[in-house]
């Protein structure tokens, strides 16, 4: 299993903070909405006009769902509408609206650099990046289950963890199938460990203010 730069005990505080506060809370549920939008969206933009895998199709419709469930999700905990992802109904400002993309920027270069063709590239960083995120996903949504829980707040995130795991396990094998596969995804997670690092600051930060 590739090196992973966990940021449980960070995340945990974190929400504990998130889940006090109603309107931080539905923010965060925003935010997380969006990051998943803007995954599904991305997972749709690597697909070939064609040659289409039905695991590709099903991974998209699945974080398309988990938006929405998160939108949904705000309704208990906050009357106030929250219809778009503009940054004021967000947490994390700039770090939450351009993380996928910065990561997804990086992980592209390095792949060029390391010699793949466009085709290669795209193919690749698809896996590289979503393995990354899936990793994250997995102990985010775990922590979060738990502060829940804990909280004994309405709002369910089970079901996501329980589709998140499993496109985790979906990211491995095909990673395996991939040439040096993990030894290419010690240097993405390297890249989303330093965003992650970033966004737990800027989050922090949003609630501050």
């Amino acid at each position: 299993m590739t090196s992973f730069m966990s940021f449980a005990e960070p995340i945990k505080k974190l929400l504990t903070r998130v889940v006090a506060s109603h309107e931080t809370h539905a923010k965060w549920l925003n935010t997380l909405s969006y990051l998943e939008n803007c995954g599904a969206r991305k997972i749709a933009a690597c697909e070939h006009p064609t040659l289409v895998k039905e695991e590709m199709l099903k991974h998209a419709a699945e974080e398309f769902r988990h938006a929405h469930h998160l939108k949904r999700q705000i309704e208990k905990v906050s009357t106030k509408s929250m219809d778009t992802y503009s940054l004021a109904l967000m947490l994390g400002g700039i770090s939450s609206l351009h993380y996928l993309t910065v990561l997804d920027l990086k992980a592209s270069r390095y792949l060029k650099r390391a010699g793949l063709t466009k085709n290669a590239i795209k193919e690749a960083a698809y896996l590289l990046v979503t393995y990354a995120i899936e990793l994250r996903a997995d102990e985010l949504y775990r922590i979060y289950d738990d502060v829940l829980k804990n909280a004994g707040s309405k709002v369910a995130v089970k079901s996501i963890l329980l589709e998140e795991k499993e496109h985790l396990n979906e990211m491995i094998e095909g990673l395996h199938k991939l040439p040096s596969g993990f030894v290419h995804a010690e240097q993405i997670c390297a890249f989303e460990g330093d965003l992650c690092k970033k966004w737990i600051l800027s989050i922090n930060r949003t609630i501050q203010e």
